[in-house]
């Protein structure tokens, strides 16, 4: 074996080494301190059953390049709408656990609502990256499969968190007929349309250092042990916690059911694709798809103390799409939609109602008979389709 070779094994495997060797070491002070945690305060969610949210029906799509891409649907296959949601970087479909919760509960009152989850390539329960780097096309081309299989034909209204915002807009620039024909409103939560190699945060500093300096070791050492530097992390669950718990949340007191969830999904995303889709995230860029938005019910969500995508991106989005709804959530970080699942619900179910109300426009069907009564008729009131009931802040449904 030549030096240099000899050089790239040992760095791998001291790399690889050191992940385990410190979780062994660090895992008896994090593992007391996690423990207190999770014993320290009262979890509203501390019942909700994570692993069995509403689910019609569960299937595998095959996608575009073979990777196999793990679906699920709730609510009626004939509804007349068809939410479809994104999810971002290191998490997977169950980060829209309580939006789901909501529109199953507001199928079930009578709106023809169905929803569509996917795991991302490289996460949750799909299949692993096909190929050591992944592009924000390769994902908008995975959507496009997922709409193939579960969607073909119908509105749709799409939702899409981070990572998953950036490949609806990227789906957008390559399907703009079907876009133009099919989409009737939006949700953007914690995304941006471009800058994101610029924030000065220390998760994007260290995501910057992660691509010139890091990257290219770390696309040598995948090819070698990807499973050991795997194992290792799945290893060290108490050290994940208390990391995820002071940097993912925008209290200093989050339920320890969500700690756990965001953790699980972090740690269970396969470092393949922890190093695969650094420069896509880094080098996104679709700010020119942003006017075809204009016109339609489109929803601006973030936190106000999100590190990954600033406050200011979601507002120069929202200020870039005419007629969009910005909304700035207290208290809040990357994953709002978790964080204050009420909140983020109520503004979500009042975009599908005005996405409803458009649609109804659209084919000339009458306005429901209660809402006549009440004399609710204007295409922007969204009280007539209401089959919901309001969200607290905190609360989510069911």
């Amino acid at each position: 074996m030549s030096r240099r070779g000899g050089r790239g094994l040992a760095i791998a495997g001291g790399v690889a080494g050191g992940v385990a060797a410190g979780a062994a070491l660090a895992i008896g002070v994090p593992r007391y301190l996690a423990r207190r945690s999770r014993g320290a305060h009262g979890d509203p969610y501390a019942s909700e059953p994570f692993e069995l949210p509403p689910t019609n029906s569960v299937l595998t799509v095959n996608s575009h390049d073979d990777v196999h891409i793990h679906v699920e649907t709730a609510g009626p296959d004939d509804a007349a709408l068809t939410v479809v949601f994104a999810h971002g970087y290191l998490q997977d479909s169950a980060t829209f656990y309580f939006q789901r919760k909501a529109i199953a509960e507001a199928a079930a009152n009578g709106a023809s609502l169905r929803a569509v989850f996917y795991d991302q390539p490289g996460h949750g329960r799909s299949g692993p990256l096909p190929r050591t780097e992944y592009s924000i096309d390769d994902l908008a081309a995975t959507l496009d499969d997922v709409l193939a299989a579960t969607a073909p034909t119908g509105p749709l209204f799409f939702v899409g968190h981070s990572m998953g915002g950036m490949t609806i807009q990227a789906w957008t620039r390559l399907h703009p007929e079907e876009f133009r024909e099919r989409v009737k409103g939006i949700a953007f939560l914690a995304t941006t349309a471009a800058g994101l190699d610029t924030v000065e945060t220390k998760p994007m500093r260290a995501l910057r250092r992660l691509r010139r300096t890091v990257l290219p070791m770390l696309q040598q050492i995948t090819s070698w042990t990807p499973q050991l530097i795997d194992r290792a992390r799945l290893l060290s669950g108490d050290i994940g916690y208390l990391v995820t718990r002071r940097n993912a949340f925008g209290v200093a007191d989050p339920p320890h059911s969500l700690i756990t969830l965001v953790e699980r999904m972090n740690r269970h995303t396969p470092v393949q694709s922890v190093v695969g889709y650094v420069r896509a995230i880094l080098d996104h860029d679709e700010t020119a798809v942003l006017p075809s938005f204009a016109g339609l019910p489109v929803l601006v969500a973030v936190g106000d103390s999100d590190d990954l995508t600033p406050p200011q991106h979601s507002r120069r989005l929202a200020d870039a799409i005419e007629g969009s709804r910005f909304a700035l959530i207290a208290e809040a970080a990357h994953s709002p939609q978790l964080e204050y699942p009420g909140e983020i619900s109520q503004l979500l179910l009042e975009m599908i109602d005005k996405a409803a109300v458009g649609i109804e426009s659209a084919v000339g069907a009458p306005v429901a008979p209660e809402a006549q009564a009440r004399g609710h008729s204007g295409p922007n009131d969204v009280r007539p389709r209401r089959r919901w009931t309001p969200f607290s802040r905190h609360s989510s449904a069911g």
